[in-house]
C-alpha cells in the first residue's frame, strides 16, 4: 500500500509528460527562415530543455528531428528525471535517477480540410522504484490538429494514448485523453496553453484514475526565439483502488519552470 501511494503520483507525471511531448513533437519540417513558434503543437524542432518542479525534481530532455519525405516527418526524444528517491515526505533535493523515457513520433500531412495534420507516437517508460521491482510501461498514442477555421482561430489538438505494462509484477493497461488549446499573447511570441486531462489505468488488483487541469505560460528570452522560459501549473487529483480498498486523493497544485533551447 505504501509503495503504491509513493509510486502512483510519479507514474502520473510520466504519463502526463508523455502526452505533453506528443503534442510538442508533432511536426512539419521548419524552413530556415521561419520563426520558431512552439505554440503550434504540430511544429517540431531539435531542442534541449532543463526544468525544476515544485517537488524539487530536475527534468532534462533532448529531441532530434528529421523527415522521411516531404509529407512525413519524425522526432526522437529522450528524458531523465532526477531527485530525492528516498520516498520520504517533503520536497527534498536529490540527484538520484528516478525515471526515464524514450519516444518515437511520426506526423503526416493529411491535406484533410478538418484535420490537416495527424501523427502517432510510441513510448517506452521506465521507473526506478526504491525497494521494489522496477516498473516498465509502453504507450501508443495519436494527436491531430483541428483546422483553426472550425475553432474560431484557436489551435486545438485532441490527443489519446493507450498505456500498458507491468507494475509490481502485475500487468496493467489503460488510457489517457487530452484536449490542448493554444492562445497567443501579443505579437512577441508569448502564449498560453491549456488542457484538461483524464487518465484511467488498471490491473487485476490495481485501479488508478485521475483528472488534471493544466496551464502553461511560455515566452521567448532571446529575440531570435532560440531560447524560451517555460512554466506550467497543474491542478488535479488522483484516486486509487488497491486490493478492493479505495483511496481518494485531494486536489493538489503543482508547478514547473524551466528553459528550453531550440537549434
Amino acid at each position: 500500500m505504501l509503495f503504491m501511494l509513493y509510486w502512483y503520483p510519479k507514474m502520473k507525471k510520466l504519463l502526463l509528460s508523455a502526452s505533453i511531448l506528443a503534442a510538442l513533437s508533432a511536426a512539419p519540417v521548419i524552413a530556415e527562415d521561419e520563426m520558431i513558434d512552439p505554440s503550434d503543437l504540430t511544429r517540431v524542432y531539435t531542442q534541449a530543455a532543463f526544468f525544476v518542479t515544485s517537488d524539487a525534481d530536475v527534468r532534462m530532455s533532448s529531441m532530434f528531428t528529421g523527415a522521411w519525405s516531404e509529407n512525413i516527418q519524425f522526432a526522437g526524444f529522450v528524458e531523465g528525471n532526477f531527485g530525492d528517491a528516498s520516498g520520504k515526505d517533503g520536497d527534498n533535493f536529490g540527484i538520484n535517477y528516478k525515471n526515464g523515457r524514450a519516444q518515437y513520433f511520426q506526423v503526416h500531412t493529411t491535406n484533410n480540410a478538418y484535420m490537416p495534420r495527424a501523427g502517432f507516437m510510441l513510448d517506452a517508460i521506465h521507473f526506478n522504484v526504491k525497494g521494489a521491482e522496477d516498473a516498465m510501461l509502453g504507450s501508443v498514442g495519436a494527436i491531430g490538429l483541428i483546422n483553426p477555421a472550425f475553432t474560431g482561430g484557436a489551435m486545438v489538438f485532441p490527443n489519446a494514448n493507450y498505456t500498458f505494462g507491468e507494475i509490481m509484477g502485475e500487468s496493467v493497461d489503460g488510457f489517457m485523453l487530452n484536449l490542448f488549446a493554444t492562445i497567443p499573447l501579443g505579437d512577441g511570441g508569448a502564449f498560453v496553453q491549456a488542457w484538461p486531462e483524464y487518465m484511467n489505468v488498471s490491473g487485476d488488483n490495481i485501479k488508478a484514475e485521475s483528472t488534471t487541469y493544466n496551464v502553461m505560460f511560455n515566452a521567448p528570452i532571446k529575440s531570435n526565439r532560440s531560447q524560451w522560459l517555460m512554466t506550467k501549473l497543474a491542478y488535479g487529483n488522483q484516486d486509487m483502488t488497491l486490493g478492493g480498498e479505495k483511496l481518494e486523493g485531494d486536489y493538489e497544485l503543482k508547478a514547473e519552470i524551466g528553459v528550453k533551447w531550440f537549434f
